[in-house]
């Protein structure tokens, strides 16, 4: 007899919506690897950054989000520079303008953190 515990009662139409998620996330992945590889590290840091936002006591949350953050954009930029997309410019643009965004906000917050010490 099955463990009660693990049968979750999503019907019918719960499973099949899931189905048709993991289906499409594996279309995806065949179809672009790296443009997966790069919406989970960014989704991953979203999670991380929105963890630090609740408790801003543990830097490391914030360090490993801008890691991944980091990671992204440079994976954005190679797969860019390795297979050009028909809108090459717009994306390397928005790419570089957010690294230098990221590196603003990043000083601005050292810079803020410095002075309340």
């Amino acid at each position: 007899m099955p463990c009660p515990m693990l049968q979750v009662g999503f019907g019918k139409s719960g499973m099949r919506l899931w189905r048709n998620f993991l289906y499409s996330v594996i279309l995806s992945s065949h179809y672009s690897p790296p443009r997966l590889v790069e919406a989970v590290m960014l989704l991953l840091a979203a999670g991380l950054c929105a963890v630090w936002w609740l408790n801003q006591q543990y830097w490391q949350y914030l360090v490993l989000c801008l890691s991944y953050i980091v990671g992204a954009i440079a994976s954005i930029l190679a797969r860019e520079v390795v297979a050009p997309s028909s809108q090459t410019y717009t994306i390397r643009l928005t790419a570089v303008a957010s690294l230098v965004v990221l590196v603003a906000v990043v000083g601005l917050y050292i810079t803020r953190k410095i002075n309340l010490v």
